[in-house]
Formats: structure tokens, sequence, C-alpha cells
């Protein structure tokens, strides 16, 4: 068991991370649970907003803070994706997306990627959350 604290602004952040031999079915249903939304300074990063792995999304407030209604309701819902592949993740390992920026890997349904890839916002798993902004 590995005990990580962390702390961004006024919220302290705590995991735990147990690595197992098995899965262990969460007692609750991913699905129904909300996805928090916040808004923070990102500095000079240019994109609309990041989802890390806790199912959070954070909104650049210095990129969002001139964009439409539309334009945010479109980053909300391309974010919503990833939160989504994260869920599904978690409850059917292989069949979603998960990152170890220590070990520098992304793996997307089963298939592994370079991290960079990630950063550079070009892996498969961009397509269905592009695809989500025109819904």
């Amino acid at each position: 068991m590995v005990a990580i604290t962390g702390k961004s602004g006024s919220i302290t952040n705590f995991l735990i991370e147990i690595r197992m031999a098995f899965n262990i079915k969460p007692f609750f249903d991913l699905n129904k649970m909300s996805t928090s939304v916040f808004e923070r300074d990102m500095g000079d990063d240019p994109v609309f907003a990041r989802t890390p792995k806790n199912g959070v999304i954070i909104l650049n407030e210095n990129a969002i803070k001139d964009s439409s209604k539309k334009e945010l309701d479109n980053t909300i819902a391309h974010e919503q994706v990833h939160v989504d592949q994260f869920k599904d993740e978690i409850k059917n390992p292989g069949t979603g997306l998960d990152y170890n920026v220590g070990a520098g890997k992304v793996m997307f349904k089963g298939k592994e990627y370079d991290y960079s890839v990630m950063q550079a916002g070009k892996g498969p798993w961009e397509k269905p959350a592009y695809a989500a902004e025109k819904k």
C-alpha cells in the first residue's frame, strides 16, 4: 500500500494505491458518481482543460475566461469522455484509459503508447472525446 498526499490550493488530495494480484469490484456504481469541475491558473498551458486519473475536470481559467458558453460546454463534454475512459479502466482493466507518468506509458484499450502521445493530445482516446464536442 502506498499513501500519497499533495496540496493544491486549499484542497488537500489524498490517494491510497493498493496493488494486488486480483481486482476488487467497487461497492458503488462509478457511472452514477458526479464529476467535479474546478478552475485554476494553469500558467502557460495552452489547453482549455485537463483531466487527471482521479476523474476531476480542471479548467484552465486563463484559457476559458474569454470563451463562449458553447466552447465551455464542448470542453466539459470532451473531458467527461476522458473521465468515463478512466472509469472504464477501473471497472474492466484493458477497456479504458490509464497512464503511469513515472513509467512514461499510456494504456488505452489494452494497447500501450508513449506518454508523449498523451501530452500532445494525439492518442486514439481523443477521437471519441472530439466526437462528444459535436453532439
